[in-house]
């Protein structure tokens, strides 16, 4: 099958996170602000959602935030109309449990643009993230087993595409991404390669996460998998996962 004949767009970012989640700072102006000096024409606020979590570390916006969310998104989308293309959308981590519960969010609110995520490994008794950086976390993981977690991780993936409504995949090999010396065997390829499959038919996204060069010196996913999706026409879409309005269009000139 011949690639095809398309460049992802890097003039815009369309994976930002603000203080509302918890775990970033800054507010949105200040965001837009950030996109504008950069020369970008668009961007897109990614919020976390999440339903059914239990942790006790909130990463994700409450009902209530999210409606604050929007009010302040609308003002900054008619504040900057001239200036900036501005969306309003959201990162949804799935869970098995609570696909209900998420796909009533997403309906309850009128998300621009949404990417899909799965953060969240449930061990019996309470929800362990799997891409956080806490040591505590990283060896609970690991005494469950990073095959498991890996396996888990790709399935819950593949069950989510056919569950809720998404536009993209955020960041595909990311899980587990500050544990040391991890490696995909030759089982998670092939559902990574199911997945693309799955997104091909759906016509979803591939998100290409620059967040990685900081970690790994390379972007969300692997060169292999941005390439593989192309060889399957998958479009390709930019984004920081900005924390801080300082990271905003970060390391887009590798994307080139």
């Amino acid at each position: 099958m011949a690639v095809a004949n398309y460049t992802m767009d890097t003039g815009g970012d369309h994976h930002i996170h603000t203080r509302f989640c918890n775990h970033a700072s800054g507010e949105m102006e200040e965001y837009v602000q950030a996109a504008i000096s950069l020369g970008l024409h668009s961007m897109t606020f990614l919020e976390h959602l999440e339903c059914g979590i239990e942790n006790n570390h909130r990463t994700w916006l409450t009902e209530e935030l999210f409606e604050e969310y929007f009010q302040e998104g609308e003002r900054l989308k008619n504040c900057y109309r001239d200036r900036i293309d501005i969306r309003l959308g959201a990162e949804v981590g799935y869970n098995p449990t609570a696909v209900a519960h998420l796909q009533g969010m997403l309906n309850q609110f009128p998300f621009e643009h949404i990417g899909l995520s799965y953060h969240f490994y449930f061990d019996g008794r309470q929800h362990l993230n799997m891409v956080s950086r806490r040591s505590e976390n990283i060896m609970a993981l690991q005494a469950i087993g990073t095959d498991k977690i890996l396996t888990t991780y790709f399935n819950g993936l593949i069950q989510a595409c056919d569950t809720l409504q998404c536009d993209k995949i955020c960041h595909l090999d990311a899980v587990l991404r500050h544990v040391p010396c991890l490696s995909f065997s030759q089982h998670h390829d092939q559902l990574i390669e199911q997945l693309l499959q799955i997104m091909r038919e759906k016509q979803i996204a591939l998100e290409v996460n620059t967040s990685g060069v900081a970690i790994r010196n390379l972007s969300y996913p692997s060169p292999h998998i941005i390439e593989r999706s192309r060889t399957l026409s998958i479009p390709l879409i930019a984004g920081s996962d900005a924390h801080c309005p300082e990271q905003v269009g970060r390391y887009f000139n590798r994307l080139i």
